[in-house]
């Protein structure tokens, strides 16, 4: 495997906090990352290229194409690592951990690392809790303090939950949050905002930004109702077709 940082812009990681949010379930950790992004805004400064990401050249309307690769945002006080994608082998998932942070040392060790991603329940409901995990137990504290639920046990996947078990070798305190995320989205390949919200809030509380985030819960009832709909239909198909089933059964 091969796995390359390029800087695009100098920037420096000391003392500053790192958020990191790439796509899983229900898209929890991802949205909700570039969400805070695409609201405090954020230089390019570096990206990271890796073979353990899908071998696709994306193309775009213009003809233009890329890799799928992994960008770093330098945001005032924090940093954002995000991508379309994470490498789906566990062995591709550590490699990108270690090169990022390794990269991130050579320029001062973050302050803190906090991950994001989802928490996935059967169950629908308005309120969405966030769940939280890290290395540092102050850390934890602080946030629960702060409305998160510590997260009693478990196993977290991905490079959203094994970033913060790397990021004790470099003895760095770090945490992830995970909102709480209606399976029925992740079955229909839906973002579920109603978890982004969520997650969302503990951070803009955590970092005291001033973010409103009301405009997430009329995404959240557009794909809810999107689900709710496809659901029913598809409770009424298999209705038929037990119908069916019965007639012939009749005759």
């Amino acid at each position: 495997m091969v796995t390359k940082v390029k800087v695009v812009k100098k920037y420096e990681s000391e003392g500053k906090h790192l958020l990191i949010g790439l796509p899983g379930m229900g898209r929890v950790g991802y949205a909700s990352i570039n969400y805070v992004l695409e609201k405090v805004g954020g230089d390019l400064v570096a990206e990271l290229y890796s073979t353990t990401f899908p071998s696709q050249l994306v193309v775009n309307k213009r003809g233009l194409s890329s890799l799928f690769i992994g960008r770093l945002y330098d945001s005032d006080d924090f940093l954002v690592f995000t991508g379309e994608t994470q490498p789906q082998s566990s062995d591709g998932q550590h490699e990108i951990c270690v090169e990022l942070l390794d990269h991130l040392a050579s320029k001062g060790l973050p302050k803190s690392i906090i991950a994001t991603a989802a928490y996935v329940v059967p169950e629908f409901s308005n309120e969405r809790r966030v769940f939280v995990a890290g290395n540092d137990e102050g850390f934890i504290n602080e946030l629960s303090r702060l409305g998160g639920n510590v997260l009693e046990e478990g196993v977290i996947t991905g490079v959203n939950g094994v970033m913060i078990g790397w990021a004790s070798y470099y003895g760095i305190k770090s945490a992830v949050m995970l909102g709480e995320t209606w399976s029925a989205i992740v079955e229909f390949n839906e973002v579920d905002y109603r978890a982004v919200k969520s997650v969302v809030d503990l951070l803009k509380d955590y970092f005291k930004l001033r973010l409103d985030t009301e405009d997430l819960i009329a995404q959240a009832e557009f794909v809810e109702s999107r689900v709710q709909a496809a659901i029913s239909q598809v409770s009424r198909l298999m209705g038929r077709g037990a119908e069916r089933r019965e007639s012939r059964e009749i005759m």
